[in-house]
């Protein structure tokens, strides 16, 4: 084994900073070993005006290390491992390495496009999957009135700074980039100097998420290349020694996620031409898959999935809510304050009261789900992103690119579970118990689900024996409520998540 170890990528700041950051872990763990870093540009890198789509199945940012890995110029090569092509390798082999970052995407837009908008909206973007997503996402979660505007796309090639530049230099619009890539810039800590060009970067992207508002883009309807925002090592198959060195820093979660992301767009080809965004998470509920997009053969693909729950099966007159039907509640509004300058966080579109505004340049509007996050789009409002349905316990990890630590607010109903809420409350509206019918017999109830903490009380106080009965919820604090109710030992049996109740009845009631 060679006295150092030669760790080689390419040459732009981000695949710097990912080589660094890899070999400070290695160095770490292996403090009597040398590292040695080098970088080069790829063919990927010089061609800056091709469409990406067009070079699919070339490797045109990785092949040229490959070549010097495999003609033992460097030992290890560093690659965002959504570069990497699905093929089976002849001559080398992968290693998931480091935790993985966010894996969403971001829109930055114009604030003075939103304010005086024209009717034309370009978005700069040579990813056709974000090119497919973007279109239908502009209609739904764009504020009024633009999200009516006729939407253009526009090629941009080139690192992260040269990008950002054309999109400030273009009249009109926005761009979509990696979060991954604009988080792992900001922060880096360069203690050594080995990047001198890192703290204007730094001012740049700053400079440029102030003069813009941003999006973060949800995983469920806008999900992310396969492996986005994880990180690989190549090495030779014949160093097992190298294997065993990365196989220290590898993380497991990563490395099982983006594995299966890429797994998943294998059987429909693969490539960065490829219009199909797939997105894995792991809860301690269950694993989620995202997957969206459009095959070559013009099949549209949309699904949601959450494993790990038993396959249950119900008849209507088995289930609460009555027929697995809503039970209907009134709403009334309420007098409130909310103090200035706060971030806001909704847990539906009614719990925005009318006659309340958010200042988009200081304030950040975040929703509980898709819908909410509909609703006050239609009002006009920019909304900066979503839990995704998935409880208010998925944090919105947007400090780093905000530039300070978000001050949440959460406005929901006055019976709503401030326990095991993670922001402060702030009550809009008052909502009335559910309606049950009469006369309702509980004898057959084998199941619930439950679309809120107060409904669980409510109806549980009347008719304790539905205590225990099979409970399905939401991800997020209702989930946690429950679990706190039933025992955490009977809930590994008897409580579980469902992504909404549409899909709940959908998933386990007969028809």
């Amino acid at each position: 084994m060679s006295d150092i170890i030669k760790i080689g990528g390419r040459s732009s700041l981000l695949s710097r900073i990912q080589i660094l950051s890899v070999t400070k872990a290695l160095q770490e763990k292996n403090k009597s070993k040398v590292f040695q870093t080098v970088f080069r540009e790829s063919a990927g890198d010089k061609d800056l005006k091709t469409p990406l789509w067009q070079f699919a199945g070339q490797g045109i940012f990785t092949k040229d290390l490959q070549e010097d890995l495999i003609n033992h110029k460097i030992d290890i090569v560093i690659h965002s491992w959504k570069d990497m092509d699905l093929r089976e390798r002849k001559d080398t082999i992968l290693v998931p390495i480091l935790e993985r970052e966010d894996i969403r995407d971001v829109l930055l837009f114009k604030r003075n496009k939103w304010i005086s908008a024209p009717t034309e909206i370009t978005i700069l973007t040579s990813s056709p999957r974000r090119e497919h997503h973007i279109k239908d996402f502009v209609k739904s979660y764009f504020p009024t009135p633009i999200n009516s505007f006729q939407i253009k796309i526009e090629s941009v090639r080139g690192n992260i700074q040269t990008r950002l530049r054309k999109y400030l230099e273009h009249e009109n619009g926005g761009i979509l980039i990696a979060k991954a890539a604009l988080d792992r810039i900001l922060n880096f800590d360069d203690e050594e100097n080995q990047i001198p060009e890192l703290k204007e970067v730094k001012q740049l992207i700053r400079e440029t998420v102030n003069l813009s508002l941003f999006m973060v883009m949800p995983s469920s309807i806008f999900p992310s290349a396969p492996a986005q925002g994880a990180l690989c090592a190549e090495i030779r198959k014949e160093d097992k020694h190298l294997e065993s060195l990365l196989r220290e820093i590898t993380n497991k979660n990563a490395e099982n996620t983006a594995t299966q992301e890429r797994n998943i767009l294998s059987q429909y080809g693969g490539g960065c031409h490829q219009k199909i965004g797939v997105s894995v998470l792991t809860r301690d509920y269950g694993q989620i898959t995202f997957i969206r997009g459009e095959t070559e053969d013009g099949k549209t693909l949309f699904s949601k999935e959450l494993s790990g729950i038993p396959n249950f099966s119900f008849n209507k007159n088995e289930v609460w809510p009555p027929n697995a039907k809503m039970a209907a509640r009134q709403r009334e509004r309420l007098t409130y304050t909310i103090p200035k300058d706060v971030d806001v966080f909704v847990s539906r579109g009614y719990a925005f009261p009318l006659d309340l505004s958010v200042n988009p340049t200081n304030q950040i509007l975040w929703s509980a789900g898709l819908s909410t996050w509909k609703d006050l789009a239609l009002r006009g409002f920019w909304v900066n992103g979503t839990c995704d349905g998935l409880g208010e316990s998925e944090p919105p990890l947007i400090d780093i690119l905000l530039g300070r630590k978000t001050k949440f607010v959460k406005l929901t109903h006055v019976d709503s579970d401030k326990q095991n809420s993670i922001y402060p409350v702030i009550s809009t509206y008052f909502v009335s118990a559910p309606e049950i019918p009469v006369p309702f017999d509980t004898s057959n109830i084998k199941v619930a689900y439950w679309r809120s903490g107060s409904e669980f009380d409510i109806v549980t106080k009347r008719f304790p024996e539905l205590l225990d009965v099979i409970h399905f919820v939401g991800p997020g604090s209702t989930f946690k409520k429950i679990k706190q109710v039933i025992g955490e030992e009977a809930a590994k049996t008897r409580v579980f998540v469902s992504l909404s109740f549409d899909s709940w009845v959908e998933r386990y009631i007969k028809p």
